[in-house]
């Protein structure tokens, strides 16, 4: 019986000695044959001389550009407008008195403003679908979970809102006009913005400086045609509803689209970098 014991246990620790040494040995083939480089998002940066001229002097040339070009893109923004809001039954039109930066600023032509304030079956339903998303987003879980915190912010300036027209009806202060020349000035604001962003993340990469330019044209391009259509989109919504939901549109979709919106093609672009880009 107990030499059976013994060359069970011979047997063993033989079995272990050969695994061992069988793993010892791939794992030194592999340390001379497979090469793994880190993740370039945890891989040390060599910012040289070059590229860090290009990190100062390409934010400094295009921001002078787009603010040489301002007024003509404001007034591009201003004609796509109009020219959209024909087919889509919008009553656009450009104002005759010249606003603070010299230009004709956009005015709703023949619609009081009192026609889209919200009415009492607007608000009723609202609030139920309001109140039903909300607590939608309290039962998300697994895939769905993504969803429910950006829901729920929406919900929340959503009854926010409400909670203000069921108390002060007549006393709204904004106008759709004005709504939209504020989503073209903060969509200027992100498109100025956009050199000097990515000056911090992306000229700094070992890249080609015309592969450079040529993203950063195409994302200033991206949002130029965006905002126009991004004012026609709420101006729509609310010319056919009312600007009960103006609040939710300029705080869920304004600024903050924007800039999700920056940093999905600001991604893109960084994907298209090559391998050794942060060598």
């Amino acid at each position: 019986m107990n030499s059976k014991t013994i060359s069970v246990s011979d047997e063993a620790r033989e079995h272990d000695r050969l695994f061992h040494t069988s793993f010892s040995m791939v794992k030194e083939a592999r340390a001379r044959n497979v090469k793994v480089r880190p993740h370039r998002a945890i891989t040390p940066l060599k910012v040289t001389p070059w590229l860090l001229t290009q990190a100062v002097v390409l934010p400094l040339l295009l921001c002078g550009l787009l603010l040489w070009t301002k007024p003509l893109l404001l007034e591009f923004w201003r004609n796509c407008i109009l020219f959209w809001s024909a087919g889509l039954n919008l009553p656009f039109g450009l104002s005759t008195r010249l606003n603070e930066a010299g230009q004709y600023a956009l005015v709703l032509s023949n619609v009081s403003e009192d026609a889209l304030m919200p009415g009492t079956t607007t608000l009723i339903v609202t609030t139920v679908v309001t109140l039903l998303g909300f607590m939608l987003s309290l039962r998300m879980r697994d895939a769905a979970l993504p969803l429910k915190y950006p829901l729920r912010i929406v919900c929340v300036v959503q009854l926010i809102t409400l909670g203000y027209f069921w108390l002060t009806p007549s006393a709204f202060p904004y106008s759709v006009a004005r709504h939209s020349e504020e989503l073209m000035t903060i969509g200027y604001v992100v498109m100025l913005a956009t050199p000097v962003m990515l000056a911090v993340g992306y000229y700094i990469l070992n890249q080609g400086l015309l592969v450079k330019l040529f993203h950063t044209a195409l994302i200033l391009a991206f949002l130029a045609i965006m905002v126009p259509h991004q004012v026609l989109a709420q101006a729509f919504i609310m010319q056919h509803l009312s600007v009960l939901f103006m609040p939710v549109l300029y705080i869920c979709f304004g600024a903050v689209f924007d800039a999700l919106v920056f940093v999905a093609l600001y991604s893109w672009a960084v994907s298209k970098a090559p391998m050794d880009a942060t060598m």
